[in-house]
């Protein structure tokens, strides 16, 4: 376990720099030439992240952005152009310019297509995506909720107590939409790095929880990347 908050005085966009030469330090390390998975989050804290990593994209081999694969760490049961498309937010501002670039191709975005009747088998699906690069995320981004949550773990949610590496659709998140697919606890904690954004005043008391060594994961899920082999914190508070 190895938790580093990354230069606590500097400003959020020295930090995010940082995040973002964490991520492709750690993806140029990997030995071997096999394809390299990092698992994105959506909402408004990776925006800035987002942007880092289209900035140090621009320094990196050709020959390691082609072994890249972008998977989503959680999702909204919406279609892939609705609004609240964790994956279709991600497209517009970073996946669409990478393309357009020639950065990376359109087969190295892989989408979690899902709907409510076929919720489970969609999962599978998904689950089996990724087991054909590698059945693990490399890297996963994650940003921290006003409750502590991370992804789709919510603080004593069932999601949370599922074990095995998979992705686990539910029809009852404590925040909407409602209907919500995440990937599971295991499978988030065994990424060779984590980035956990905990940005704005909002978040204060779950970064309070998550810096107390009295509170657990089940209140705070965003303890869990204390068992990480490596997590990098990105905080403004």
């Amino acid at each position: 376990m190895a938790i580093e908050i990354l230069h606590p005085t500097a400003t959020l966009d020295v930090k995010l720099t940082a995040a973002a030469q964490a991520i492709f330090d750690v993806l140029r390390n990997k030995a071997g030439e096999g394809p390299l998975v990092i698992a994105l989050c959506g909402g408004r804290s990776v925006v800035g992240l987002l942007k880092a990593l289209l900035a140090e994209s621009a320094k990196q081999p050709k020959e390691l952005l082609r072994r890249v694969h972008f998977f989503m760490v959680d999702e909204r049961i919406v279609p892939l152009d609705h609004a609240d498309s964790n994956f279709g937010g991600l497209n517009q501002q970073l996946f669409a310019t990478l393309v357009e670039q020639g950065t990376i191709s359109k087969d190295q975005l892989h989408a979690l297509s899902i709907t409510t009747s076929s919720a489970q088998s969609d999962c599978q699906r998904y689950m089996q995506e990724l087991e054909q690069v590698g059945g693990h995320f490399d890297v996963v981004v994650l940003g921290m909720g006003e409750d502590g949550h991370i992804a789709g773990l919510f603080p004593h949610h069932q999601a949370l107590a599922q074990r095995g590496r998979s992705f686990i659709p539910f029809f009852d998140s404590p925040k909407a939409p409602p209907e919500r697919v995440t990937a599971s606890r295991e499978l988030v904690t065994t990424a060779s790095l984590g980035v956990l954004l905990a940005l704005g005043e909002a978040k204060r008391a779950a970064w309070n929880a998550f810096s107390s060594t009295s509170v657990t994961v089940e209140d705070c899920p965003a303890k869990m990347v204390e068992t990480m082999e490596r997590c990098v914190v990105v905080s403004d508070l």
